[in-house]
Formats: C-alpha cells, structure tokens, sequence
C-alpha cells in the first residue's frame, strides 16, 4: 500500500487522513513502511543499544500513525498515547489480574516493569512534556473508587458514616490536586533589579495576581518589569565563594545566578525546571504523577493531598477487605478481615482483592514520599536544594543537609511552611 498526495476536493473516510508528510494514509498502514521501527528492532535483536534519534522517529511515528476511525469526513483523528494507554491499560491489567493469584503476582510485575521502560524512554527523549504519569495516577484512582463503589458496597456490610468519609476525603483530594495543578511559582513578573526585593522571594509568586502585582512594582520602582520578562542587569555566571546550601547551581566554588534559558538572574531558593521551560520559586521538584513542579505557591496543597491518598487508599482497602473477606472484631472496637479465603471464586471478590493490592503497594511508595517530604520540611530545605548539597559533598546520611542556612529548628520551620504566604529566604545570602 502506498501513500498519495490527498485532492481537496476528495473528503477522506473514516479510516484515512493527512499523514506527518501531507500525504493521504489508511490506519491499516500503521505498521508499514516504518524504517525507525526496523531499525530499532533490528538493533534490539543484535543486543545493541538504540540511539535516542531512532527512538524519537519511532515514538514520532507511532504518534502520527495511531488514529481511530472518525466520521466528520476529515479523516481518522490522532490517538494521544500518553493518554490513551494509561487509560486502557490500567482496567485491561487489573482485570487479567482476577483470574489467579498467579496472573495476579505476573500483573503486578509487569505493570512496574512497562512503566519503567516508558520512564527510560521519556528521559532519553529529553524530559518533554507527557500527560503518561498523570493521566495514569488518575485513572487508577478513578477505576478503584469505581471499583468500590460498584463492587464492595452492594454487599451492604459499609455503614453510611463510612462511606460518606471515604467520599469527602476523596472530594477534598481532588480538590487538593486541583490547587496543586495551578501556577507553582513561575517567576513570570517583577521589577528591575534591587537588592531588598532580591533578598527575599516573596516579591514574585506567579499567582493569579502575579500581573496585576507586577505592573504596581514596575510603576512603584520605575522599572520596566512586564508579565513575560525579567529584567536585571548583565549576566554574572560567578558571585562569590558558597559555603551554604543553595538551590542554583555551583561551578568551581561559585554560585550561578544567570539563567541562560529564561536569561534574568535567579533570586535564592529559586531553580529552573528543563520540562516546564521556567525558573520556579522555592522548588522542590517536578512531579511527573500530577505533571507540574511542585513550588511556593503549591507546596501545602501537594503535602495535603499525598495525606488524603493515602488516607483514602488506606481506609478505603480496609473497608474493602473487611467487606469481601470474614471480619472479625479485636479489643471490642478494632475489626479486621479474618478469612480471605476464595476471592477469586467470582469477579466481584476477585476485581476487589486485586484493586486493594493494587492501592496497597500505591499507598506504600506514597508514604515513603511523604515520609521524605516530612525530613525536608523539617530542615527548612527542599529537593533541589538537598540535591544541590549532595553533589558538594555536604549532605549526611543522604537526607541531612549541613550548612543550611534557612534552618530555624523544626517548629520554626513547620510554621514557617504551614502559616507563611511563602517560605523566606536568609538575607545574607540574597545575590
């Protein structure tokens, strides 16, 4: 089969449409004529490795040739495979998983193993933008809330109380989340430069008022500040000799301030995100599971909801297998599931167990996020930072950050965190 130059004047059917090279294409032909994807094979079975080119022209490929059948007369539209996948493959693998403890133990080896792979393949394509890890924490969230509620509560052993807890904290998880993906503190807006406002990051938060904020600061300073760009004086690559812990980077004992892709000068505690394309204030990391950096303007909201998952996760498994599963009542208050016996004699037994295993191992990794979120804060520092530090040699244990000047003791930095509009910065060190 061989593409042709599509007519203006011939509508494509449902099957067709304008391919990457303007030419008209069937979707019968996904897995013809795709030369990157011989190459990779080919280099696979001779145990080579497969350049990061040939892998951008194979995933190019794919994303042009998967399409699904449309009938508006402009052809077969393009699947998004980093939202399609998740979706699919989440309810096709946990269902698979109900036929046997076995194919349950193969799924869950599987399933860490093809989210590795697609992780390694992201990094080697250069950290682009992909809604992969996000669309797949939210749809499993989905599918096991689905899962409870159509499967687990028909059995009538869940009180109304307990439901409606389960319900609320999964509500306010959400709408946690939802704060979570907003603005995380791009430093979008601020005035020309003047070491008092340098010395503390409050001056730029990129909230919603970040704009409005920035045009008062310009007509406030005379400065020609705007909501797209920074600016400040000429480049410094090099300030002084750093003896602290800093979230830019140091060269030679010398601290970097310029950033040459947003081209202004950092403030402290800021650093920039290769996947967000901007420098963020007070950053921690890029979150690949809610895709968005987790910065000033979003960091409670992003500690709130791992609480909330693993609360739901947690209450929500417990109520599950006591349901599915012969509870038996400790100590006059404490029930706990006491006969598991024949799950997967049915599929409403059977999709549960699997679904609570599923979340059990999910709520497992997130307590250790939140474990490591819980160390940071308490030293008043954050991922970079501590990043920062352990590449100078000045971390203890891999956790500990010595020389660390925003450190006020653990009720200071607590409070600090919880109470204040955004985390501050030492003065001293304001360059």
């Amino acid at each position: 089969m061989t593409s042709v130059r599509p007519s203006s004047k011939d509508p494509l059917c449902c099957c067709e449409y304008e391919n990457a090279d303007g030419e008209r294409s069937h979707i019968l032909q996904c897995c013809c004529d795709c030369l990157a994807l011989d190459e990779a094979f080919d280099r696979c079975l001779t145990c080579n490795s497969v350049s990061s080119s040939t892998m951008q022209r194979v995933v190019e490929t794919l994303s042009d040739r998967c399409r699904i059948p449309w009938i508006d007369g402009k052809g077969a539209v393009k699947a998004k495979l980093d939202i399609v996948v998740p979706i699919v493959a989440i309810p096709l693998a946990l269902m698979f998983a109900t036929i046997s403890v076995a194919a349950t133990v193969a799924t869950f080896i599987c399933l860490p193993l093809f989210m590795l792979t697609f992780y390694r393949i992201w990094r080697r394509l250069g950290n682009r933008q992909t809604s992969f890890f996000y669309v797949w924490a939210l749809t499993s969230v989905i599918f096991s809330y689905f899962v409870f509620i159509s499967f687990v509560i028909p059995f009538r052993e869940i009180l109304l109380w307990e439901n409606l807890i389960l319900f609320s904290s999964f509500a306010l998880m959400f709408y946690m989340l939802f704060k979570v993906k907003k603005n995380p503190g791009r430093l979008l807006t601020v005035v020309r430069r003047r070491p008092d406002l340098l010395a503390n990051s409050d001056f730029v938060h990129g909230d919603s008022d970040s704009a409005e904020e920035g045009r008062r600061d310009s007509k406030k300073y005379g400065g020609q500040g705007s909501e797209f760009s920074m600016s400040y004086d000429t480049p410094t690559l090099a300030e002084k000799d750093v003896k602290w812990i800093d979230s830019r980077p140091i060269r030679g004992g010398k601290l970097v301030t310029w950033c040459d892709s947003c081209n202004f000068k950092r403030p402290p505690r800021s650093g920039h995100c290769t996947i967000c394309e901007s420098c963020i204030t007070i950053r921690d990391h890029h979150c690949v599971w809610v895709n968005n950096c987790i910065g000033a303007n979003n960091h409670r909201s992003f500690l709130a909801a791992m609480l909330l998952f693993i609360f739901c996760g947690s209450y929500g498994s417990h109520l599950t297998l006591t349901t599915i599963c012969t509870p038996e009542m400790y100590y006059d208050w404490l029930l706990l599931p006491n006969d598991c016996r024949f799950l997967y004699a049915n599929f409403d037994t059977a999709i549960s167990v699997v679904t609570v295993c599923y979340t059990l191992i999910a709520v497992t990794i997130m307590s250790v996020g939140l474990l490591y979120q819980v160390v940071l804060i308490s030293q008043n520092t954050t991922s970079q930072e501590l990043h920062q530090a352990s590449m100078r040699g000045m971390v203890w244990m891999g956790l500990f950050a010595f020389n660390n000047v925003h450190n006020h003791g653990i009720v200071a930095n607590w409070a600090e965190f919880l109470f204040h509009h955004s985390r501050k910065t030492s003065g001293h060190i304001a360059l």
